[in-house]
């Protein structure tokens, strides 16, 4: 048993490096794409970033509807959310790059992600078919998509070049995309895969799994690329990233998911939900301060431990 711990460790941190790599080309190839499609970095990230990062959960949701375990990925859904916010915020905040980074969309998009989060309340409150409210989020993803498309503004420099791109350059650009891509979602399947190997080994609960190691291994794309982002100046696209790809989590995946499973287990909706919704709401609070100072993220990255200690 050890040895095939060992093993299963070894291939994630292997993965987690091919994963670091591949997270730096494709925010590379995301600016660049900014400045062809005249995208503002708001709409970028929640465009671009939120959605290409939550392919892994889409990936998670197949699989588990497939095999008749809706339940881990609602787990994995909800888990993932709270990891972005608590944890990826948290420590961005802690390390100072959020102190002023509040716009008026931003403020829009956490009041949408609120809203969004209370959705799957229907379920638990006035036992709603679950069909009937995964229609309610798929529409909700179309609407938030057409909100952000329309926020357009001239295209903004990229890597201090410029505003000028040739347009000839944008199949070079989505071909470097699609490679970097393409390593995102197999090095973070490997990193889950490998999780969910060193879980069962030792005997993790199957419910908790969805939450507390596919989440995170399903996360790190966010991680990764929005800390790429901070560290190159462009905060609003790596927190459009964040928000984007939970708002992507809650409609769109976590839509697909119950509108494919007549049954759902409520009771992982009445553990997840109320810190999903603490952490969004300790998000908005310092949002409407100006950003995330130190000490918020200190909360958010605590929020987020007590998470995986109470869960």
């Amino acid at each position: 048993m050890i040895d095939a711990v060992i093993v299963q460790i070894l291939i994630l941190v292997v993965s987690l490096i091919v994963l670091a790599l591949s997270s730096h080309y494709a925010i590379n190839a995301i600016e660049r794409l900014i400045a062809l499609t005249g995208l503002s970095e708001m709409s970028a990230g929640f465009i671009l970033l939120a959605t290409l990062t939550s392919v892994p959960e889409i990936i998670v949701a197949i699989f588990a509807v497939m095999q008749g375990e809706p339940g881990i990925s609602i787990g994995d859904i909800l888990g993932s959310n709270v990891f972005n916010v608590g944890a990826v915020l948290g420590i961005l905040g802690i390390l100072g790059y959020l102190k002023t980074c509040c716009t008026d969309m931003l403020l829009d998009l956490t009041d949408i992600l609120f809203l969004t989060s209370l959705i799957p309340l229907l379920l638990v409150i006035f036992n709603i078919s679950s069909p009937v409210v995964g229609i309610l989020l798929l529409g909700t993803f179309v609407a938030n998509t057409y909100f952000m498309a329309k926020k357009r503004t001239p295209a903004v420099e990229v890597n201090g070049n410029s505003k000028t791109v040739k347009k000839g350059s944008m199949t070079k650009v989505i071909a470097l995309l699609a490679v970097a891509l393409v390593g995102v979602i197999i090095s973070a399947r490997l990193v889950v895969s490998s999780g969910i190997e060193i879980a069962t080994i030792l005997g993790a609960p199957a419910i908790l799994l969805g939450a507390k190691v596919i989440a995170i291994g399903t996360s790190l794309p966010e991680f990764t690329t929005d800390l790429a982002a901070v560290r190159r100046g462009r905060v609003h696209l790596a927190i459009g990233g964040i928000i984007g790809s939970n708002l992507t989590n809650l409609t769109l995946v976590l839509g697909l998911v119950l509108l494919t499973s007549p049954s759902v287990d409520i009771t992982i909706l009445t553990e997840l939900l109320p810190f999903l919704l603490v952490t969004t709401v300790i998000f908005w609070r310092f949002l409407t301060r100006g950003g995330i100072s130190k000490f918020g993220g200190a909360l958010l990255l605590v929020t987020y431990l007590l998470f995986q200690i109470i869960v």
